[in-house]
C-alpha cells in the first residue's frame, strides 16, 4: 500500500469537519510536504508548532523527513507491528502508515482522506470494553508471534492508532459510548505494572493535577487491564493534539529536560501550562517515573486554543534509574533541585504543589493493596524504590508538610 498524497481535515469539538490542506511526498519520496488550503489560511490556525500558517508549501524544519504533528497522529512500535502483521502482502509505505490508522481512534483531531470530498480513510468501529478480557488471548498470541489471521483482524483496528511499545487497544466504552485506551499486560512483565499505573494516576488526581480517568479490569491476582479515558475526544467532536516532542521541536529525546518542556509550554500556552509541567516533574520524582519522555507529555487544542494535556503514561519503574533531567544533561534530579531552580513561577507556588504531590505519593503504596488489589509484594517494591530515590524529607516531616508558604 503506497500512498503519496493525502487530504488533511480537522474535526472540531462540535463535530464539524473542515479541510486543512494537502500532505504529499516530495519528488524523492523521502520527505513530506504540506500546503494549507486557502480557506484554512483565512479562518484557521497552525495545526502544529512545525506547521505555521503559510501561503506556500511547507517542508519539515531542520531537514527532518516528517512533520511532528503528523507523527503524533501515527502509531508507535506496537501499532506499527500490528499493522505490518495485518498487511503481510504489502507493508504500508510512503504515507501509507498514516492512511492505515483507524479513523475512529486516531490521536487528535486530524482526519485523512484520498480527496477533499471523500470520506476519511480506514473506517470501521471498535470492539467493546465488554470484550476487553476476551481479546487478551489475541494480545498474548501476538506478543508470542503465534497469532493467526483471525486474531490479527480482531485487534487490528483497535491497535492501529496506538502509540508506544506496550500492548494496547482502543475500545468502545459500553457504558458511555466514548473511546478508551485498554492497556494490556506484556508477557515479559515482572510485576503488576498496570495496577501500579492506576495507583500513579490516582496520586496525580488526588494531588490536584489534571489526569486521565481510569478503571481496572482485574485478570488475576497479579495482572490487570487498565482502561484509560481518551482525553482528546468529546461527545460529538475531537480535540487537536501535539506531543511535547513536537511542541519543543526536538530531534530525538536526548536534548530533552523539564527546562525545555517548561519553555515550550510557556511559549505555546502560557503560565498555566508551565505550572502543569513543573507539577509533572514533581510527580515523576515522587513516583520514580523515569518514562517521562517528551512523547508522554502533550497539548490539546479546542476552540479556545492550546492547553496542557492531562497527565498520562505515568508509572513507577523499579528496574530503571534515569528519567528526564530537570535541567541540562545530568540524570540526577530531586525535589530539592526542583525547588532551587527558577521556573519563572512564585517559589511559594512551586513549594505548595511539590509538597502536595509528595504528601499524596508517600502514603499511596500502603493503601494500594486494599484500594487497587495490588499484590502486597509489588506495593512494597514500589515503596522501597521510591523511598530510596525521592528526597521526600526536603518538603515533608514524615507525612506532614515541613514548610508553610
Amino acid at each position: 500500500m503506497s500512498t503519496t498524497q493525502l487530504e488533511v481535515s480537522w474535526t472540531g469539538v462540535d463535530g464539524a469537519l473542515a479541510h486543512v490542506g494537502t500532505l504529499a511526498l516530495e519528488a524523492d519520496a523521502q520527505r513530506q510536504r504540506f500546503a494549507y488550503s486557502a480557506d484554512w489560511l483565512e479562518h484557521g490556525f497552525p495545526i502544529g508548532v512545525d506547521l505555521p500558517l503559510s501561503t506556500g508549501p511547507l517542508s519539515p524544519p531542520d531537514g527532518a523527513p516528517t512533520f511532528g504533528v503528523l507523527d503524533d497522529a501515527c502509531p508507535g512500535l506496537w501499532g506499527r507491528a500490528v499493522i505490518a502483521s495485518g498487511n503481510r502482502e504489502e507493508r504500508p509505505s510512503g504515507l501509507g502508515l498514516l492512511a492505515a490508522v483507524a479513523d475512529v481512534s486516531r490521536q487528535g483531531a486530524l482526519r485523512l482522506s484520498a480527496s477533499v470530498d471523500a470520506a476519511p480513510l480506514a473506517p470501521g468501529d471498535l470492539a467493546s470494553t465488554t470484550d476487553a478480557k476476551a481479546l487478551l488471548a489475541d494480545i498474548e498470541s501476538f506478543q508470542r508471534g503465534d497469532i493467526d489471521r483471525e486474531g490479527t483482524h480482531r485487534i487490528l483496528l483497535g491497535a492501529s492508532s496506538q502509540g508506544g511499545a506496550r500492548p494496547k487497544l482502543a475500545l468502545r466504552d459500553d457504558r458511555t459510548g466514548g473511546i478508551v485506551m485498554a492497556k494490556y499486560p506484556a508477557v515479559a512483565d515482572t510485576y503488576d505494572l498496570l495496577t501500579c499505573e492506576a495507583v500513579a494516576l490516582q496520586v496525580a488526581r488526588d494531588a490536584g493535577l489534571s489526569a486521565c480517568s481510569s478503571q481496572l479490569l482485574r485478570i488475576d491476582a497479579h495482572r490487570a487491564i487498565l482502561l484509560v479515558d481518551r482525553f482528546d475526544r468529546r461527545d460529538r467532536g475531537r480535540l487537536g493534539y501535539q506531543s511535547m516532542h513536537t511542541a519543543a521541536q526536538l530531534h530525538g529525546a536526548g536534548d530533552f529536560s523539564y527546562r525545555v518542556a517548561v519553555d515550550a509550554a510557556r511559549a505555546l500556552v502560557g503560565t498555566q501550562a508551565a505550572r502543569a509541567v513543573v507539577a509533572r516533574a514533581a510527580l515523576s520524582i515522587c513516583l520514580h517515573d523515569v518514562d517521562d519522555h517528551p512523547w508522554n507529555m502533550g497539548f490539546l487544542r479546542d476552540a479556545d486554543g492550546w492547553r496542557a494535556a492531562p497527565v498520562f503514561d505515568v508509572v513507577p519503574c523499579p528496574d530503571e534509574r534515569d528519567g528526564t533531567p530537570l535541567e541540562g544533561a545530568t540524570s540526577e534530579r530531586s525535589l530539592e533541585q526542583l525547588l532551587d531552580l527558577d521556573w519563572e513561577l512564585p517559589r511559594s507556588e512551586v513549594l505548595d504543589l511539590t509538597t502536595r504531590v509528595a504528601q499524596v505519593a508517600r502514603g499511596a503504596w500502603e493503601r494500594a493493596p486494599k484500594d487497587f488489589g495490588l499484590d502486597p509484594q509489588d506495593a512494597r517494591m514500589c515503596e522501597r524504590i521510591i523511598e530510596s530515590t525521592c528526597d521526600f524529607d526536603t518538603v515533608l516531616d514524615g507525612r506532614e508538610a515541613r514548610y508553610t508558604s
